[in-house]
């Protein structure tokens, strides 16, 4: 009778999640954006791989898809400019 949609939950940023990004990286060119997050995901690969509890496991998976979306929006902005 009653449908109940839930919301997802809204993913956290790479700002939000990486202090080093949001104070600095942030104000760089685009193209260092991006490098930035090209080796973050890198790193962030490589250490999910290795043995971690599993609360840093899911730790690593935000920040990796924080990255990968943060590239996605710089991505647009470059082609715009």
């Amino acid at each position: 009778m009653f449908r109940f949609f839930r919301n997802k939950e809204s993913k956290p940023d790479l700002q939000q999640l990486d202090c080093l990004y949001r104070q600095t990286v942030s104000q760089l060119p685009v193209n260092e954006q991006i490098a930035y997050c090209t080796r973050l995901i890198d790193r962030t690969n490589y250490q999910l791989q290795q043995p971690c509890p599993k609360k840093d496991s899911k730790c690593l998976k935000e920040l990796l898809l924080a990255a990968i979306a943060e590239i996605d929006k710089l991505e647009l902005i470059r082609q715009v400019s």
